[in-house]
């Protein structure tokens, strides 16, 4: 079969600068080396689990075990012992039929083996006090703080049973819980649980979506509160079958077209973990399940699938998905684009490739901030309205986690000092990188420019040449990422301008994509440095020139010329067309110079 052109030479410098920002799903490597599995289970060496007012031990229908008020009270420092309990109360655990009071402020004080991620759960059913109480539980107004973060701020529990549950990042070899009640009011609790979480759970790195899509880093800087955990496509998952205790409800309630939606699953040993992914995540459960498009075959590649939730709007969220294509029968069929909050968060996102296999565990985290938040939190999914495979998407699983405002509060703008949020957005302590990628673009776009220009200066006098420097763009797709969509396929000549059909060797073509593919490493320790990055753009320049496909063009060529006598190259972008004039030649020797300096670069 011919091959249709190839992929314009010095189109490297917009496409393998495009960094994908640091993610979760370390992709497969081609090197043979073989990665340990990482364990499927996990035993906390801190577990604290206390059923406050019980005078009986409690095992729960999950397989957690709560030590009695009394077993636990060495961890208690409190004025008043006030207990309520009420052994017929219709709630789903029996650890809310029991609680304990404060009138003042009371204080639990854990010692860790370990420090690092600590689940806290807090448990609350306002039971009816009796009359040594002296306070209608269900109008009890109170706070509950660590040493460092606000959990509750002037809290009142519902008159049904709820568990709260937060994240901290514990660097001491203590962990307290302060409850403070409102004056003249009580605070309670039914029961406690303090557990430490393995330290992959939270990266330090993840993507923000607004204002603009980019790195951010400090996550582990951050509280969360758990808000949603959900099982896109599945059952519930209750917390004794998932090792971490944690609990997934369905996506019923979030779905926004029921009608639109197809739940599919198979069985969890189809899952399959890249080498080094992690297995506590998410239960594999997660990953088992899926909602794709109904009649996927039929429906507009324009349709979106869409999960929608309630949000405080004053707080910036930490949203993680979860994907494993359990419906694609071959690799490389399936491409479709992930939007929060209406930005597109991924584009093409082509999970074979991702993880190595069809259905691979990947999920990838996302922080949207309080500035760009509304009450609503919206997840879409939508094929990529493209021919590039079935026209489909996906999703396996979601979460929401709240973080920590700047004075360290996940309820309200006080933070444990009594600073006040300086703004009331919940402003992030993350600390954004957006301009990284826009700026490793810029200047590897220049060194590749330098390069043909330092070495082949005619080339610039040459009709149509600087279209070779420009991906076709491609309304709504990463030019990095569509670029190599079609170098996985093998097609990557199908980009091609058709002007340059049969004008590029094609060893020449391989060795520039194949550094631009080292350029898209999703890890930085994974991509070359910028003086490889420029080596390897000579080096393909000079098989090009050694080599060059009969036909190519050759110095001398006539090019249009502007009424100053520089060139004019027309660059056609989907039907529309701008001018853009040559760079005179006395630059040479300036560009020479500066090409030397970017080819000492090290930086990744």
């Amino acid at each position: 079969m011919a091959r249709r052109g190839t992929f314009p030479l010095a189109l490297l410098a917009a496409l393998a600068a495009l960094t994908c920002a640091a993610g979760q799903g370390r992709p497969v490597v081609d090197d043979g080396a073989q990665t340990p599995p990482t364990p499927s289970s996990f035993t906390p060496k801190d577990s604290f689990l206390i059923d406050c007012g019980s005078a009986e031990a409690v095992n729960t229908s999950d397989g957690k075990s709560y030590k009695t008020d009394a077993q636990a009270n060495h961890l208690l420092a409190a004025k008043d012992a006030f207990r309520v309990a009420d052994d017929k109360a219709d709630v789903p655990s029996p650890v809310y039929r029991t609680a304990r009071v404060f009138k003042e402020e009371a204080v639990y004080s854990f010692p860790l083996a370990v420090p690092g991620w600590h689940f806290i759960r807090l448990y609350f059913f306002p039971l009816k006090g009796g009359p040594d109480v002296g306070v209608d539980l269900a109008s009890a107004t109170f706070s509950v703080a660590t040493d460092a973060n606000v959990l509750l701020h002037s809290f009142t529990a519902d008159a049904k049973p709820v568990m709260k549950e937060f994240l901290v990042n514990a660097t001491e070899n203590h962990l307290a819980l302060k409850f403070q009640p409102l004056k003249g009011s009580a605070a309670f609790i039914n029961a406690i649980e303090v557990v430490n979480a393995p330290d992959e759970l939270v990266t330090d790195n993840a993507l923000s979506v607004a204002p603009t899509l980019g790195p951010v880093s400090g996550l582990a800087e951050s509280a969360y509160q758990v808000v949603y955990r959900v099982n896109v496509g599945g059952p519930a998952i209750g917390a004794g079958n998932d090792t971490l205790g944690r609990a997934w409800e369905t996506d019923a309630a979030y779905v926004q077209d029921k009608n639109a939606v197809k739940d599919v699953s198979v069985p969890t040993s189809t899952v399959k973990y890249p080498d080094g992914s992690s297995r506590l995540v998410a239960p594999t459960l997660v990953y088992a399940s899926a909602a794709h498009m109904a009649d996927a075959e039929t429906k507009s590649p324009n349709f979106n699938l869409t999960w929608r939730m309630d949000v405080d709007a004053s707080f910036g969220y930490l949203v993680r998905l979860f994907f494993a294509d359990i419906v694609s029968d071959s690799l490389n069929d399936l491409y479709f684009n992930v939007y929060v909050n209406g930005r597109k968060a991924i584009s093409g996102l082509d999970l074979s490739t991702v993880t190595g296999d069809l259905a691979g565990a990947f999920y990838k985290d996302f922080v949207v901030n309080a500035s760009a938040s509304a009450d609503k939190l919206t997840v879409q999914v939508a094929p990529m309205g493209q021919d590039t495979g079935r026209v489909d998407a996906l999703l396996n699983g979601i979460e929401v986690l709240k973080m920590s405002n700047a004075v360290n509060s996940l309820d309200g703008e006080f933070g444990v000092d009594g600073k006040k949020a300086d703004d009331g957005t919940g402003s992030r302590k993350a600390v954004a990188a957006v301009g990284f990628a826009m700026m490793f673009g810029a200047f590897a776009g220049l060194g590749a420019m330098v390069v043909k220009w330092y070495k082949r200066p005619q080339d610039w006098e040459r009709r149509n040449s600087f279209s070779s420097w420009l991906l076709p763009i491609h309304t709504g797709q990463s030019l990095a990422e569509w670029g190599m969509q079609w170098k996985r396929k093998g097609l990557i000549e199908k980009i091609m301008d058709p002007k340059l059909a049969g004008t590029v060797n094609q060893e020449s073509l391989n060795k520039f994509a194949e550094t631009a593919e080292k350029c898209l490493a999703e890890f930085g320790s994974d991509r070359i440095s910028m003086g490889d990055v420029l080596w390897n753009l000579e080096y393909a320049l000079q098989m090009q020139d050694a080599n060059p496909p009969e036909g190519a063009p050759k110095d001398g060529d006539e090019h249009d010329s502007s009424a100053d006598g520089s060139s004019v190259n027309t660059i056609s972008t989907e039907g529309s067309s701008s001018v853009v004039t040559s760079v005179p030649d006395t630059s040479t020797t300036a560009a020479g110079e500066l090409f030397q300096q970017l080819a000492d670069m090290k930086g990744r």
